[in-house]
């Protein structure tokens, strides 16, 4: 057996136990090629980059997985619907204060990109989006980092970004439209009701109709507003009367196009950015800053758009 085979032998041994581990498929070449350099060479430092081991794990690992797979995953992936079309916007890992372009954030055709953004109130849409997406995700992971909240808070809206992830990736794959109701339905309930916990509200009463909770949306959108009254109320109350009926979507089969499909998954993403908004500092939208060759001015927002 060649020393090649040997290496990929114990690369794929190294492999099975991070497996085991639960380490994720784009940890795992740098975990395996330290596991193996302890074995061969314990005690050894030698510079990873300068180390021909280090570069022959990861040899082996381009040929044994996909690229996608090596890739640390984004913060979030959410979806952004273009006419009747959806698109992936995934939110990265942001370190420092790099100058955030979110035209970066959604990977489309540059032809299809281009037709977006010549669309004003699509573009603006997009740019909503996106900011609500990012105060949702960035600020959750400082609410979790900070502690200061109950931990049945920060465990339902952790949670309710499962739900969220859950309905974009079906309407970028299967498309199944029972899924994204409830996900949609699924995930607004466990922001409002984690925030009123957060606000006192224990969780037997949160269960209780007589009290104006159990599963009615628009109720607890009235309460969660009388605890946050900086929340945008007129607006989340619009998004969440858009949501089908919880109890009702599912017992019933009900036909709903496609433009309110991406409607419902689109409103409960800005509910997600509004509800962590009022116990989050960040605030991307006045990170937004218009250049000469920028004509979006994003100081107000225009999706979700109520009609009058």
């Amino acid at each position: 057996m060649t020393e090649k085979n040997e290496l990929l032998k114990l690369v794929i041994e190294v492999d099975d136990e991070l497996i085991q581990e639960g380490a994720e498929p784009w940890q795992r070449p740098i975990g395996t090629y330290m596991k193996i350099a302890q074995r061969l060479h314990p005690g050894s430092s030698t510079t990873l980059e300068n180390d021909p081991l280090f570069n022959a794990v990861n040899q082996i690992y381009s040929e044994l997985y996909r690229s996608s797979d090596l890739h640390k995953p984004p913060m979030h992936i959410g979806a952004f619907m273009f006419r009747d079309v959806f698109f992936p916007i995934r939110i990265p890992l942001i370190v420092g204060t790099p100058a955030i372009k979110p035209v970066d954030f959604i990977d489309v055709p540059e032809r299809q990109k281009k037709w977006l953004f010549n669309d004003q109130q699509s573009g603006f849409a997009f740019f909503d989006q996106v900011i609500d997406i990012l105060d949702f995700v960035y600020g959750l992971d400082d609410i979790n980092k900070i502690s200061k909240l109950p931990s049945k808070t920060v465990e339902w809206w952790f949670l309710a970004k499962q739900q969220l992830e859950a309905a974009a990736a079906t309407v970028l794959g299967s498309f199944n439209k029972y899924a994204v109701i409830q996900n949609c339905c699924i995930s607004t309930e466990l922001l409002l009701k984690g925030a009123l916990m957060a606000k006192g509200i224990n969780e037997e009463t949160l269960k209780s109709k007589k009290q104006g909770y159990g599963h009615n949306l628009e109720n607890l959108v009235y309460k969660t507003a009388q605890q946050l009254p900086n929340l945008d109320q007129k607006t989340v109350l619009f998004a969440v009367k858009q949501l089908p009926d919880y109890v009702e979507s599912r017992y019933e089969a009900k036909d709903f196009s496609r433009l309110a499909l991406g409607s419902f998954l689109m409103n409960t993403q800005f509910i997600g950015g509004e509800i962590i908004r009022q116990f989050s500092d960040r605030n991307f939208r006045k990170d937004f800053k218009a250049t000469p060759d920028d004509p979006w001015i994003l100081t107000h927002r225009t999706f979700p758009k109520q009609i009058k």
